[in-house]
């Protein structure tokens, strides 16, 4: 399995730069981050790439502003995605996060204007060489009123783009909330998952602590065909680098 660690999420005390050294100090593969648009990309990459470091993936360019939701008109979708693949590129990376927006209209519509939406960006994502997903979050906890809660919505979303460009970000913890039943719902779609998020839940801590049992779930993914990032996007309890350390060796125990 390949690593990787959301440097918004870990070392928050340290320059944002500085975060990329640490991350290759902790033994991961890559980095990610979350909104791109007011940082320095091609230092990002060359920074990544002297640590030894991929870039995973990072968010289109503000995701969670009134510019860019993937149900949001197509021609300012279609702009913004454009602008974030730019960015990506800058630094090497082929994977871009992209969210679905709150709920705004009837389900069956906003479901019908996502597929449509990501259909006419597919295009440009797969002549550039870049996969976008679309992350599914809880609406119980952390994101109320967000439309995109069910991995199995998701999953069908990405079928119906037609396009291998176009992938599901499955992040365990939003999902143990809203529908457990994780080892089965991501080894029967996993064609349809470019990345993976996790933490440990209730709490969205350390992996090790709560109700999730992520070196089973490991285990279960080293037995597919998936070859994409497993990120690690949680908030420490105690000191970064030693927290970091511990679920490091707990996922690979």
């Amino acid at each position: 399995m390949k690593y990787s660690l959301c440097i918004d999420a870990l070392f928050e005390n340290y320059d944002f730069y500085d975060r990329i050294k640490l991350a290759a100090d902790a033994g991961l593969d890559a980095i990610e981050f979350w909104d791109p648009a007011d940082r320095d990309t091609e230092k990002i990459g060359i920074l990544a790439d002297n640590c030894g470091l991929a870039v995973a993936i990072c968010t289109t360019v503000d995701p969670w502003g009134q510019t860019l939701r993937m149900n949001d008109n197509y021609k300012a979708v279609e702009k913004r995605v454009a602008e974030s693949i730019k960015k990506a590129k800058a630094m090497n990376c082929s994977s871009l996060i992209g969210l679905s927006g709150d709920i705004d209209s009837r389900k069956n519509t906003q479901k019908g204007i996502l597929i449509e939406n990501l259909k006419a960006v597919s295009g440009m994502c797969e002549e550039e060489g870049i996969t976008l997903n679309l992350e599914v979050l809880n609406s119980l906890i952390d994101h109320k009123g967000y439309y995109l809660d069910c991995s199995h919505e998701g999953f069908e979303i990405a079928r119906c783009s037609g396009s291998d460009n176009i992938k599901i970000l499955y992040d365990i913890y939003h999902m143990q909330i809203m529908e457990g039943n994780i080892i089965n719902n991501m080894t029967a779609n996993i064609d349809q998952i470019g990345h993976i998020h996790s933490a440990g839940n209730p709490g969205r801590n350390e992996h090790y602590i709560g109700e999730i049992n992520y070196p089973g779930i490991i285990a279960a993914l080293d037995k597919t065909d998936y070859d994409g990032y497993f990120g690690l996007e949680y908030w420490p309890t105690f000191d970064d680098v030693k927290s970091l350390e511990k679920v490091m060796a707990y996922l690979k125990s």
